[in-house]
């Protein structure tokens, strides 16, 4: 069973409890209480009972059904101008109708309230038929807005919790297109060298070859024509991407991060007072500008979270050259200052952008609370060609149903 559907069945529940509950009532009141015979005691305790059911799918329907029975209880019992214990049960029905009705319908339910103690109290006339009125009168009224201004608290929450999500769902999303973005950006840097490379050594290829074919310069020409409109286009696309920022425009492209920057991005975290272990295994070994430059962006996001979250931590950060991957692991523990919250709280936009790193290299993240308090970053990404090739081939396999036996 769902939440929603969990819901509705209490408040079905609710709603046949408390029909059942003012029939009971209503109905032991008028026969202990009122010369009311048995069989009319029943009726009207049938009809306010229903009322109450009744007032749920249709205010107005309940509230006409709660209101016919006080008047006939009234006229049943001449000498008062309200039965009590009919005119209770119906100011419980206005109070329910108040909570799902608009002010000008709640507006008319209480002019046929007092329409009828008008009508009732020129009939009967009974002694203290005045007093009786104006209280009924008040009490209908009272009842009236207190429901409307529940009701509209709890619309005004409502409102108020869409917008939140509606916030927070605009927020994500800028998140995550400001984190492609700055992805697009740094791959950029990435290209554009090496296309760069490829054309100059296209071109400059010609002129190290004495009497060249001319398919060989045909050819060569080609390379550096399509490098040059590679870059072109990279170019152009930057060019949208930092159309916020004209100053990006003109600065030289910065080099990519790699690995052998993390020293200095540690050191740097290690200057604010925190401790963190650094450990490389493996052999150490050249990798493609892509995976070094997407390893240091998982390790600085995690190192920032974990300062950010969990001050005063131990940090520790593994960096492992296995023969087919690059492994990584971000782990710190609890924070040892005062007030403070899991890293998993920086998790949320964070592991966007670091998700996204991985699944653009074909690797695995695994990112949660450990269970001493602390958090834990792990990332495997395939460090050859050939690996990641089987495993961009493994998902189709699966959707194909392919595979050896």
């Amino acid at each position: 069973m769902t939440g929603l559907q969990l819901r509705d069945w209490w408040w079905r529940t609710a709603q046949f409890g408390g029909a059942v509950f003012v029939f009971v009532v209503v109905l032991h009141t008028l026969t202990s209480d009122t010369g009311l015979s048995d069989r009319s005691a029943a009726i009207l305790a049938l009809c306010q009972g229903g009322a109450v059911a009744l007032v749920v799918v249709s205010p107005l329907g309940g509230v006409m059904l709660a209101l016919g029975a006080v008047v006939v209880a009234s006229l049943a019992e001449p000498g008062q101008l309200w039965v009590d214990p009919v005119v209770n049960s119906y100011l419980v029905v206005l109070a329910l109708a108040g909570l799902r009705v608009r002010p000008r319908v709640a507006v008319g339910m209480w002019t046929a309230t007092v329409a009828a103690g008008v009508a009732l109290a020129g009939s009967v006339r009974p002694p203290e038929a005045l007093r009786d009125f104006l209280e009924i009168s008040v009490l209908a009224a009272l009842v009236l807005v207190a429901g409307g201004a529940v009701r509209a608290a709890l619309e005004a929450r409502s409102r108020l919790t869409a917008e939140q999500e509606a916030t927070e769902r605009e927020r994500e999303r800028g998140a995550a297109l400001a984190e492609r973005t700055r992805i697009a950006r740094e791959l950029h840097d990435v290209v554009v060298h090496h296309m760069s490379v490829v054309a100059i050594q296209a071109q400059a290829a010609r002129y190290r070859i004495q009497d060249p074919p001319s398919e060989l310069v045909a050819g060569l020409e080609a390379i550096r024509a399509s490098a040059s409109e590679a870059l072109g286009e990279m170019r152009r696309i930057l060019g949208v991407l930092r159309a916020d920022d004209a100053d990006d425009l003109l600065a030289p492209p910065r080099p990519a991060p790699t690995l052998s920057d993390i020293d200095g991005l540690v050191s740097g975290i290690r200057s604010t007072g925190t401790t963190v272990d650094l450990e490389v295994g493996g052999a150490a070994r050249p990798l493609p500008a892509g995976i070094e430059m997407s390893a240091y962006r998982i390790v600085q996001e995690a190192l920032s979270n974990a300062v950010r979250h969990s001050p005063g931590s131990v940090i520790r950060v593994e960096i492992d050259y296995e023969e087919e991957d690059l492994v990584v692991l971000v782990q710190n523990g609890p924070g040892t200052s005062p007030g403070t919250e899991s890293a998993s709280a920086g998790g949320g936009q964070g592991q966007i952008g670091m998700r996204e790193r991985v699944d653009s290299l074909k690797g695995q993240l695994t990112a949660g609370p450990t269970g001493g308090g602390g958090y834990r970053v792990h990332v495997r990404i395939p460090a050859t060609p050939r690996e990641r090739e089987s495993r961009e081939q493994e998902p189709r396999e699966r959707e194909s149903g392919g595979g050896s036996r």
